[in-house]
């Protein structure tokens, strides 16, 4: 099989961004090199975190592409480095900082990576507008979100005027867990990432889909990495919830979740294993699935097309799912 893979959840954090971090450039965010072939970030006094340098190099990235039969890198930020803690102004200068480094690689490299947008998400009205100026002047492809917002989940309306810009733009969003709900207790064995990360998503998503608000933008397109949490693999239990529970308790929204990841969420393939992807892929179709490698981390399966080539399915949805799905969300 010819080498078209495009991946959605590859992700970049460009240099100049650091630089101008560390050079005390970029109000409210603290950068300065921590151990060996990291950075240090902190936004707003918060707490710091460690950015590997892999996030901004170029050759080890084109290696694990080539090894991965990876043709295009869909560059996604770093997701503990939207700045989501910044004040609003300080969060949207960050996000367009952000942007415009991502879209000067995607300059360099066209036929190599596009482009998804980081958005002040703090801020829902000047996230819409940073998700506007990234589509329509930086030739960005979407939008990119965390699971959940300083902890604030998506099921007021306080977010709709990012939701409506989004659908009005028809862009794709893709969301990445962070800022684990629980994650004090999952420290041993790197359980907040192995555990925390699936089950933030689906907690997210499970408060978008009894919210009501795929019912307010029912034409909003959402892209949940890791397979979506454990989103998929619980539809039936999510649908049982939408169906029994009442007063108080009862969802918001009209229709039950399975009828809405149908319409609107669409998933990475980066799930490890070729008969989870398999069930994924019949019970959300392969017109939903697209290439997820988590690149650069330890975790993520930088092999996942092999998974997809090894499915039992017809070729039409082998080739959907590895670069017809993309480039039609994406507009390539």
């Amino acid at each position: 099989m010819r080498v078209c893979a495009i991946d959605i959840h590859h992700h970049y954090l460009p240099e100049s961004l650091l630089e101008a971090a560390r050079s005390g450039k970029s109000s409210g965010v603290v950068a300065k090199d921590s151990k060996p072939g990291e950075t240090a970030i902190s936004f707003a006094g918060a707490s710091s975190f460690n950015v590997p340098q892999e996030l901004a190099g170029l050759k080890e990235r084109f290696e694990a592409m080539e090894r991965g039969k990876i043709a295009v890198g869909a560059l996604i930020p770093h997701t503990s480095s939207l700045g989501y803690p910044l004040e609003g102004n300080d969060g949207e200068s960050w996000c367009r900082g952000y942007n415009e480094g991502i879209r000067d690689l995607t300059a360099k490299y066209p036929d190599r990576f596009v482009g998804l947008a980081a958005a002040p998400l703090q801020d829902p009205p000047r996230a819409a507008a940073v998700l506007e100026h990234a589509i329509k002047n930086l030739n960005l492809r979407g939008g990119y979100i965390a699971s959940n917002v300083n902890g604030q989940y998506y099921n007021s309306e306080f977010f709709d005027p990012f939701w409506k810009k989004a659908q009005e733009l028809d862009a794709l969003i893709v969301m990445h867990p962070e800022d684990v709900a629980g994650s004090e207790k999952m420290g041993p064995y790197g359980l907040r990432l192995i555990c925390g990360n699936p089950a933030d998503s689906t907690l997210s998503l499970a408060y978008m889909s009894y919210s009501g608000v795929f019912d307010r933008f029912p034409d909003l397109k959402l892209c949940v990495l890791h397979g979506g949490g454990f989103f998929p693999y619980q539809i039936g239990r999510l649908d049982q919830g939408f169906r029994v529970r009442r007063g108080p308790r009862a969802p918001a929204a009209s229709a039950a979740p399975s009828e809405i990841m149908k319409k609107n969420l669409y998933f990475d393939t980066m799930i490890y294993r070729t008969d989870t992807l398999d069930y994924l892929r019949r019970v959300a179709g392969a017109d939903r699935l697209m290439v997820g490698t988590d690149y650069p981390y330890t975790l993520g399966d930088w092999l996942t097309v092999e998974k997809i080539e090894a499915l039992d399915c017809p070729e039409s949805e082998k080739m959907m799912m590895l670069e017809g799905n993309a480039r039609r969300l994406l507009k390539l």
